[in-house]
């Protein structure tokens, strides 16, 4: 409480100089500069606001340089881990790197705008990550989608689970990996490989680290993007990525 009346005291000796002089403000009680600064915030609303913005940008401004930060700490296991899919071109000179769920519908509403972005830029690599957080169906889908990858069908796979709606359930996932062109029998032997769960742990852990608390989330160049931002925001995003890389140049 002391802290809290030294703060206000300050602040009305700092913004209130013609009032409150700091010689002033040591000698009033809590319950008067209380009143000043409440006589204060009525009077000049704009200015509380502007201060309050102002705090609220520079807080955003110091997280997104720690979450860049984070990221640029964990790029190779970003875009040089060999356990996840990608997709694109692997000698892009952008690579986007996702963070999502089979369930989400967020990421379901993500997947056309990464499809569009790729066929109109022909030198963006996208690589996926799943991090199977709304339960139990999402580690079961996240399994057999790793496990397609042993037979190059991920992408057609996971294209067509992102499109369905509703969980998954054994036969759910089967008649998918069968429409694609998928060998059911080896892959539910493959979805089986303990080392399956270790890779989804691992990634959640990644995401634990970037603080990313929901899905999807985007780290595209060290850039990390929470949630979903459309097709315009990827864009953007690309081209901000470009435009950082040019001035380390």
């Amino acid at each position: 409480m002391r802290r809290l009346f030294l703060a206000l005291s300050l602040f009305m000796a700092l913004a209130l100089p013609v009032l409150v002089t700091p010689a002033t403000a040591a000698e009033l009680t809590r319950a008067q500069v209380e009143e000043i600064v409440h006589d204060y915030i009525m009077k000049n609303p704009k200015v509380v606001i502007e201060s309050v913005n102002e705090f609220g940008k520079t807080q955003q401004q110091a997280e997104d340089q720690k979450a860049t930060d984070k990221v640029t700490q964990n790029l190779d296991w970003l875009t040089k881990n060999k356990n996840h899919a990608e997709t694109g071109n692997p000698k892009g000179d952008v690579t986007i790197v996702e963070f999502f769920d089979y369930n989400c519908g967020y990421c379901k509403q993500a997947l056309p705008d990464l499809m569009t972005l790729l066929d109109e830029d022909k030198n963006i690599r996208v690589v996926f990550v799943e991090i199977p957080i709304l339960g139990d169906s999402s580690f079961e889908a996240g399994r057999w989608a790793l496990a397609s990858l042993k037979q190059k069908l991920y992408l057609e796979f996971h294209i067509a689970l992102m499109r369905h709606k509703g969980a998954f359930d054994e036969a759910i996932l089967s008649d998918y990996a069968k429409k694609v062109g998928l060998d059911v029998a080896k892959l539910k032997k493959d979805k089986a490989d303990p080392e399956l769960n270790k890779i989804m742990d691992e990634n959640i852990k990644m995401a634990n680290v970037l603080s990313i608390t929901g899905t999807p989330a985007f780290v595209v160049g060290t850039t990390l993007i929470r949630g979903y931002v459309g097709l315009d925001g990827l864009r953007q995003a690309v081209a901000d990525a470009r435009e950082a890389a040019k001035k380390k140049k």
